[in-house]
């Protein structure tokens, strides 16, 4: 994918968040299936993902890096999904939108020449390219969950 390709998938994510807003609290903190999340935990787990990305991930993206593994992802999914229990799914929309744009924001200010150069997440080799197309897939999965309830 190209620059600009993610900055339209973000600008989809976006969309897609405000259109969940439809969603009364009821609807959405009802799993989407048996066992499975709700769409607030859905949300809150992309959040997250996206606040550890911000964090860990952006500043460190750099030719040569060595970025640490991914955190036990059992642990902070669930982590993900308590928080979304401590605040109405409206809440949960916001700072999901706040943290995409602040990725938006970040990447904008990095020059595509950057985007194929390599660095490592734990043992794994890693372009900004690459860990923001698997995000865009990451998304997706997601979406598709909430979409087909």
């Amino acid at each position: 994918m190209t620059k600009e390709e993610i900055r339209q998938a973000h600008i989809e994510y976006l969309n897609w968040i405000d259109s969940l807003s439809k969603l009364n609290e009821e609807q959405a903190n009802a799993p989407y299936a048996a066992g499975k999340w709700s769409p607030n935990e859905i949300i809150m787990h992309l959040a997250e993902w996206d606040r550890f990305t911000l964090v860990q991930r952006i500043p460190s993206m750099r030719e040569g890096e060595k970025l640490e593994a991914f955190p036990d992802f059992e642990v902070f999914n669930a982590k993900a999904a308590a928080l979304a229990h401590e605040q109405t799914f409206k809440e949960t929309l916001s700072y999901a939108k706040q943290q995409r744009q602040s990725i938006m924001e970040q990447l904008q200010a990095i020059a595509e020449v950057e985007w194929d150069k390599v660095f490592y997440i734990g043992e794994h080799k890693e372009t900004i390219r690459s860990y923001f197309t698997s995000f865009m897939e990451h998304d997706n999965h997601h979406r598709v969950q909430i979409s087909t309830r």
